[in-house]
This record gives structure tokens, C-alpha cells and sequence, in this order.
């Protein structure tokens, strides 16, 4: 049981952490980082379940994305 409440806070913060590229309010998409980075970190800083390899993929993806999406559709309009 310990182990399912370990691994459900660290997706916790690791869904987070990507839904944080998809929120378009500033303040919302810096609590939602802030606050998903600082349960990754605590998850990481006492040997949790670690989630590297899918969020350092996940992450990767979604900036390839971007990038195409700038490089084919011109500057993205942040505002």
C-alpha cells in the first residue's frame, strides 16, 4: 500500500509537470510547475519510485513538437 501512495504522488507530480506545457495562464502554469518539480524532487531526494526515463521522453517529445510547430507555422503567439 505504501508502494501504490508512493507512485501515485510521484505521477502526481510528473503529470504536473507536462500538463504545465499545455496551460496558457501564466500563473496557473507556474503553480502547476513549481508545485509538480517540488514533488518530483522530494519523490527523487528519498528513493521513491523514480519516473525519469518517461518524463525525460515525455518532455523531449512535447519540445519536438513545439519546435516543428514554430518551424513550420512561423513564431507561436504567447499572448
Amino acid at each position: 500500500m505504501e508502494l501504490l501512495a508512493a507512485q501515485s504522488i510521484n505521477l502526481l507530480g510528473l503529470a504536473l509537470c507536462i500538463g504545465a506545457f499545455f496551460i496558457n495562464n501564466v500563473t496557473w502554469l507556474r503553480i502547476a510547475a513549481l508545485g509538480g518539480c517540488i514533488i518530483l524532487f522530494l519523490c527523487y531526494r528519498f528513493d521513491a519510485i523514480p519516473t525519469g526515463n518517461i518524463s525525460n521522453i515525455t518532455l523531449v517529445l512535447i519540445n519536438a513538437f513545439y519546435l516543428f510547430k514554430v518551424y513550420t507555422h512561423g513564431q507561436l503567439d504567447l499572448e
